[in-house]
């Protein structure tokens, strides 16, 4: 007969239910509120205080320049400025301590009335210095109509694209009524822009006439760069091109300015993040009631989740023998059953395939090992059969030799030796080559007698020493080979050196590539096999490495663990 499985689920939804929905419901409400009036109160008092700061800084900065240009224009003489050096760098000083005061970068002049620059801060004379010389118009022209006060107005540069303007202040200089020279302080537009530019609330500067000589966005202009009417007359919340702002406004300087500040609150961000603080905040404190009402009931509920949790956790840190015992008549006991089910069945085939991977790399090292180059022992056959009629004692000790070789490449007692028995064994192979090549080849060890006992792979040199000779003596008619083993930094190095015919760039590319493929498919087995018998027995961070140069010849170098053998 089937139990009756209860489902979790159900029993969850059914007490979430009754104890969160409610008072989500009614912290949905609150919340909502309160965003929305703290919202509404955010975007008037971010756009009336960047509207009042835009207003106090053009204010004040406008009316300083007007200030300082009536002062330096009183204090002018042009006869004397137009010929003292002295008289020049004074004006020019107190010209700069003047800008300096008021903190924002500008470019000073003082001209006489030919337009002739005599003190400034820049190299080249401004636009309408030049109009000026051909035409009585634009600042210089509202100078002479007004010669007793400073004035204030706004132009254009032909060599800018935009429709920004800068601001210029100017003053006439007089000597006994009549002009002598014009005092002038230009404030670029880049200058006032840095400092109107907000994210949140564009600027635009209206004069009388409704040009926009400063806007922090293109968007409010129309033709001729005059202010749209739509936001001329917007005041308050409204919309323009599906889009919807709150704007507000302000005169300065008796009304020859007027500055609007607009808020898009389609998309402002740093209100929204607030309103969901605030979100958060109340949901928090309501939802501490929620949970010491369900506390009990939820714990109970949990108590086999923290049990998976656990198994799962010592699963990932490798403990497969934590099991679990589950008891709750519903999915919960069908999972733990499963879970213990599986830690078994992954034990077993852990070591399953633990057993398989030895097996493979020993066999894998075995085959390695018991690869050896026919074409040195049928050589060497054949120079016995030779020597047995020129020299029967030099054969009998190649002979001798041979078999020590043989004996020693197919024993199986183990897959490493002490330098010293694979020296000896080395040392063989190289007097075989020696009875073979004669004087043409020669060769030294250099093995410290404390590393005698290090143990190292069966047959490791025998394989490289065989391709210096094969491949060295092609354009090389003395070879020696230099056999060094020394320790460095905790690992043993082998040195295997032999001055012959170096390899080629090319050849030399394809071997170390070879040398960290998965497979070979080159000709050159023996260096592989020994690289992969290294890696196969130590790891990855220890094999073969091979230099070889036009006139140095080649260098193997074989990077292996200290293993002292007893």
């Amino acid at each position: 007969m089937s139990r009756k499985v209860n489902h979790l689920k159900d029993e969850l939804r059914r007490t979430f239910t009754i104890y969160a929905l409610i008072p989500i419901f009614i912290i949905s409400i609150i919340v909502f509120i309160l965003a929305f009036a703290y919202w509404n109160t955010n975007v008037l008092e971010r756009n009336h205080n960047r509207l009042n700061a835009i207003c106090d800084m053009m204010s004040t900065m406008i009316s300083n320049y007007l200030d300082n240009a009536n002062d330096i224009a009183g204090l002018c003489d042009m006869n004397v400025l137009r010929d003292n050096k002295t008289a020049k760098a004074e004006m020019y000083e107190k010209l700069y301590q003047y800008t300096s005061m008021i903190g924002v970068h500008t470019d000073f002049y003082i001209f006489d009335t030919q337009m002739n620059r005599l003190v400034s801060n820049q190299i080249q004379d401004p636009e309408f210095a030049e109009l000026a010389r051909t035409a009585d118009w634009g600042v210089i022209g509202q100078i002479k109509r007004k010669p007793m006060e400073p004035i204030f107005t706004f132009a254009n540069s032909i060599h800018r694209f935009d429709s920004q303007m800068d601001l210029i202040i100017g003053k006439a200089i007089l000597e006994e009524g009549k002009i002598t020279g014009y005092v002038l302080f230009v404030v670029p537009a880049a200058q006032i822009l840095s400092a109107m530019t907000n994210p949140d609330v564009h600027i635009v500067v209206k004069d009388r006439y409704d040009y926009m000589p400063i806007c922090t966005d293109d968007f409010f202009g129309a033709a001729m760069n005059k202010m749209k009417p739509e936001f001329q007359h917007a005041n308050g919340y409204f919309s323009f091109a599906d889009t919807k702002y709150y704007s507000s406004k302000k005169a300065i300087l008796d009304g020859e300015l007027t500055v609007y500040a607009f808020t898009s609150i389609g998309g402002i961000v740093s209100q929204l993040v607030n309103a969901v603080m605030i979100l958060i905040g109340v949901l928090i404190i309501l939802s501490l009631s929620i949970v010491i009402s369900v506390k009990k009931q939820v714990e109970e509920k949990t108590k086999m989740i923290d049990q998976l949790v656990e198994a799962f956790s010592a699963v990932k840190q490798g403990n497969l023998d934590m099991r679990l015992s589950i008891n709750t008549n519903n999915e919960f006991e069908i999972i733990g059953e499963a879970y213990n089910r599986m830690l078994f069945s992954l034990k077993e085939l852990m070591q399953t395939n633990h057993e398989k991977a030895r097996a493979t790399v020993i066999s894998e090292i075995k085959q390695l090992e018991s690869q050896f180059n026919p074409h040195f022992l049928f050589n060497t056959l054949e120079n016995i059969k030779f020597m047995i009629k020129l020299d029967p004692a030099a054969a009998n000790k190649m002979i001798i030799a041979l078999s020590n070789i043989l004996r020693y490449s197919i024993s199986t007692s183990s897959s490493e030796v002490t330098i010293q028995e694979d020296m000896e064994y080395t040392q063989s192979y190289l007097d075989i080559q020696k009875y073979r090549f004669g004087n043409r080849l020669n060769y030294i060890l250099h093995i410290p007698e404390e590393l005698n006992h290090c143990s190292v792979p069966k047959l490791l040199i025998q394989p490289i020493i065989e391709n210096a000779i094969k491949y060295g003596f092609h354009d090389c008619q003395h070879m020696l080979v230099e056999i060094e083993i020394k320790m460095i930094e905790n690992t043993l190095v082998l040195t295997i050196t032999n001055n012959g015919t170096a390899i080629d760039e090319q050849s030399l590319n394809e071997i170390r590539a070879m040398l960290i493929s998965p497979a070979n498919v080159s000709q050159h087995s023996g260096l592989y096999n020994v690289n992969r018998r290294i890696q196969l027995m130590y790891g990855d961070s220890y094999g073969l490495e091979i230099v070889s140069s036009y006139c140095e010849g080649t260098i193997v170098k074989i990077v292996l663990p200290i293993h002292k053998k007893q």
